[in-house]
């Protein structure tokens, strides 16, 4: 559910343009390309300025979700709060919200214990919410530099910085140095002893290679396997047993970079990517019960958004919905999570809306699976 520094990067500097050159066609969405697959409606897309977009979501169950992201108003971007009442997206605005430029990401342990990270360029922001209001929190000394990654469980918070990986328990911070190098992109906890955080190592004048640490409640391991080099982008903590990854393989001239789905069993990472393919896979889920969804950046301009299911061993694509209202394209899902135990999910991101020939303005997109 946490994406990475790297892909957060382009993101927020589409918001910062008034208009941005597309493609010269959209293209209609289709339900599923398999017969029986599940699909995604828009929940919310078009309501915030443009120029707005979706970086994270949080859910705690049918009831309760948080999604947080980016809007400009006259030129300043606004950080944007959303929570799902059940019934509709509401945004939450101040003097509760602190203020920020941007939220960054999102995590939630109950609907009264929810995490918030942002930033601008007069600093960082760490905000919790108790259920009936947010409120800023004291930050890690090694802090994020605008794009940290969060992740909290009973008793513990995660903040991962360019540096470090914090971790928030007691009302104290302690710091993991991380070595020069490494780069964490995604980090998912199922309890405060059972946490994981992926990315890459890649220093000038070394061969590259895949980051993959468990913490167990005293320290962090890496188990990526020996010689892998691929990028980890994203990670879903199933069970102590099961834990899913997506990664970006090496990159090579003149072609996208192929999206991989990692599994650990305990013991050992094996690769299920399957037939997973068409877009740079960086955001992943799963109900908890075997079935995971997969997500991220459509290869090219055109389309709407990319699903891939995978349920009882078998991968399926299915196509999101396509906004109303005008022409659309360059879906983009930034994050996914589950809606609660009915088997249903959340995804949140962007698209553009064409207003031109050679122009279009980016809206922030919130969409359902409908099974």
């Amino acid at each position: 559910m946490k994406t990475g520094t790297y892909l957060k990067i382009a993101f927020v500097a589409a918001l910062t343009a008034t208009t941005v050159t597309v493609a010269p066609a959209a293209v209609s969405a289709a339900d599923g390309r398999t017969s029986g697959a599940p699909a995604w409606r828009t929940s919310l897309a078009g309501t915030l300025s443009d120029n707005s977009g979706l970086s994270d979501i949080a859910s705690v169950g049918p009831n309760a979700a948080w999604a947080v992201g980016t809007q400009y108003v006259d030129g300043v971007g606004q950080g944007v709060i959303l929570r799902w009442n059940g019934r509709t997206w509401q945004q939450q605005v101040t003097p509760d919200v602190p203020e920020t430029g941007t939220w960054h990401a999102v995590d939630a342990e109950s609907a009264h214990d929810v995490w918030a990270y942002g930033w601008d360029q007069q600093g960082e922001t760490l905000a919790h919410y108790d259920g009936k209001r947010w409120t800023e929190k004291p930050l890690p000394a090694e802090q994020g530099y605008g794009f940290a990654k969060l992740a909290t469980a009973p008793g513990r918070t995660w903040l991962v910085s360019d540096t470090a990986i914090n971790s928030y328990a007691h009302g104290v911070w302690q710091s993991t140095p991380l070595p020069s190098g490494v780069r964490i992109n995604a980090i998912d906890a199922r309890t405060a002893h059972d946490a994981w955080a992926v990315g890459q190592f890649a220093l000038v004048g070394q061969p590259s290679r895949s980051v993959l640490l468990h913490w167990d409640g005293r320290s962090w391991t890496d188990t990526a396997p020996a010689g892998s080099n691929f990028t980890a982008a994203a990670v879903y903590q199933e069970s102590a047993r099961s834990v899913w990854i997506t990664a970006l393989g090496p990159y090579s001239e003149d072609e996208p970079q192929q999206t991989k789905v990692l599994h650990w069993n305990g013991r050992t990472w094996r690769d299920v990517t399957g037939p997973v393919d068409g877009l740079w896979g960086t955001a992943i889920t799963g109900d908890g019960k075997g079935t995971v969804w997969v997500s991220g950046d459509p290869y090219g301009y055109e389309g709407t958004a990319l699903y891939w299911r995978l349920r009882h061993g078998v991968w399926t694509s299915v196509q999101g919905d396509a906004v109303p209202g005008g022409q659309t394209q360059a879906y983009d899902i930034e994050a996914l999570a589950p809606t609660g135990r009915a088997g249903q999910f959340w995804s949140v991101g962007s698209y553009n809306l064409i207003t031109g020939e050679h122009t279009s303005a980016l809206y922030e997109l919130i969409q359902r699976s409908t099974r």
